[in-house]
Protein backbone atom coordinates (compact mmCIF):
# COMPACT_ATOMS: atom_id res chain seq x y z
CA UNK A 1 0.00 0.00 0.00
CA UNK A 2 1.16 3.46 -0.89
CA UNK A 3 2.15 6.08 1.86
CA UNK A 4 -0.92 8.30 1.52
CA UNK A 5 -2.97 5.83 2.28
CA UNK A 6 -1.29 5.18 5.45
CA UNK A 7 -1.16 9.14 5.95
CA UNK A 8 -4.78 9.45 4.87
CA UNK A 9 -6.43 6.72 7.25
CA UNK A 10 -4.80 8.39 10.45
CA UNK A 11 -5.96 11.55 9.56
CA UNK A 12 -9.34 10.65 8.75
CA UNK A 13 -9.63 8.76 11.95
CA UNK A 14 -7.69 11.46 14.33
CA UNK A 15 -10.81 13.07 12.92
CA UNK A 16 -13.15 10.73 13.47
CA UNK A 17 -12.05 10.44 17.02
CA UNK A 18 -12.21 13.92 17.58
CA UNK A 19 -15.75 14.36 16.49
CA UNK A 20 -16.52 11.38 18.66
CA UNK A 21 -15.20 13.31 21.86
CA UNK A 22 -17.56 16.30 21.27
CA UNK A 23 -20.28 14.35 21.03
CA UNK A 24 -19.20 12.28 24.33
CA UNK A 25 -18.67 16.35 25.62
CA UNK A 26 -22.25 17.07 25.14
CA UNK A 27 -23.47 14.17 26.86
CA UNK A 28 -21.22 14.89 29.34
CA UNK A 29 -22.58 18.56 29.24
CA UNK A 30 -26.80 17.64 29.31
CA UNK A 31 -25.63 15.13 32.50
CA UNK A 32 -23.64 17.72 34.45
CA UNK A 33 -25.96 19.33 36.93
CA UNK A 34 -27.86 16.33 37.65
CA UNK A 35 -28.23 15.09 41.30
CA UNK A 36 -29.44 11.39 40.49
CA UNK A 37 -26.50 8.73 40.49
CA UNK A 38 -28.57 6.53 38.28
CA UNK A 39 -28.32 9.43 35.28
CA UNK A 40 -24.37 10.30 35.79
CA UNK A 41 -24.08 6.62 35.67
CA UNK A 42 -25.97 6.47 32.78
CA UNK A 43 -24.34 9.11 31.01
CA UNK A 44 -21.22 7.56 32.19
CA UNK A 45 -22.11 4.09 30.36
CA UNK A 46 -23.41 5.64 27.61
CA UNK A 47 -19.87 7.48 26.47
CA UNK A 48 -18.04 3.87 26.82
CA UNK A 49 -20.73 2.64 24.80
CA UNK A 50 -20.30 5.79 22.05
CA UNK A 51 -16.29 5.05 22.01
CA UNK A 52 -16.33 1.26 21.81
CA UNK A 53 -19.17 2.33 18.64
CA UNK A 54 -16.26 4.33 17.11
CA UNK A 55 -13.56 1.75 17.68
CA UNK A 56 -16.02 -0.93 16.31
CA UNK A 57 -16.72 1.81 13.19
CA UNK A 58 -13.16 2.44 12.59
CA UNK A 59 -12.62 -1.25 12.16
CA UNK A 60 -15.19 -2.21 10.11
CA UNK A 61 -14.65 0.60 7.42
CA UNK A 62 -11.26 -0.21 7.49
CA UNK A 63 -11.91 -4.25 6.61
CA UNK A 64 -14.60 -2.98 4.08
CA UNK A 65 -12.20 -0.41 2.48
CA UNK A 66 -8.75 -2.78 2.29
CA UNK A 67 -7.17 0.23 4.50
CA UNK A 68 -4.45 -1.36 7.03
CA UNK A 69 -5.89 -1.36 10.79
CA UNK A 70 -3.58 -0.74 12.61
CA UNK A 71 -2.71 3.38 11.93
CA UNK A 72 -6.85 4.33 11.59
CA UNK A 73 -7.51 2.34 14.89
CA UNK A 74 -4.71 4.41 16.84
CA UNK A 75 -5.56 7.57 15.31
CA UNK A 76 -9.07 7.14 16.66
CA UNK A 77 -8.11 6.23 19.97
CA UNK A 78 -5.60 9.71 19.99
CA UNK A 79 -8.51 11.56 18.95
CA UNK A 80 -11.10 10.37 21.40
CA UNK A 81 -8.37 10.73 23.94
CA UNK A 82 -6.93 13.97 22.89
CA UNK A 83 -10.48 15.30 22.66
CA UNK A 84 -11.52 14.17 25.63
CA UNK A 85 -8.61 16.49 27.47
CA UNK A 86 -9.26 18.90 25.22
CA UNK A 87 -13.14 19.27 25.90
CA UNK A 88 -12.91 18.24 29.47
CA UNK A 89 -10.69 21.70 30.22
CA UNK A 90 -13.09 23.55 28.01
CA UNK A 91 -16.21 21.95 30.71
CA UNK A 92 -14.24 23.13 33.65
CA UNK A 93 -13.40 26.26 32.33
CA UNK A 94 -16.78 26.99 32.46
CA UNK A 95 -18.10 25.49 35.40
CA UNK A 96 -15.06 27.39 37.39
CA UNK A 97 -16.12 30.59 35.64
CA UNK A 98 -19.92 29.72 36.73
CA UNK A 99 -18.78 29.31 40.24
CA UNK A 100 -16.80 32.85 40.23
CA UNK A 101 -19.75 34.41 39.04
CA UNK A 102 -21.59 32.46 42.38
CA UNK A 103 -18.55 33.27 44.89
CA UNK A 104 -18.88 37.05 45.03
CA UNK A 105 -22.83 36.92 45.38
CA UNK A 106 -23.71 37.23 41.97
CA UNK A 107 -22.03 40.31 41.05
Amino acid sequence: MEWYMYALSAVGGAAFGFAVAYVNMLISKANLNKDNFAAIMGANVLRLLVDAAALAAAYFVCKALSFPMIMPLIAVALGLSVGGMFFLKKIAKQIQSQSDDTANGGE
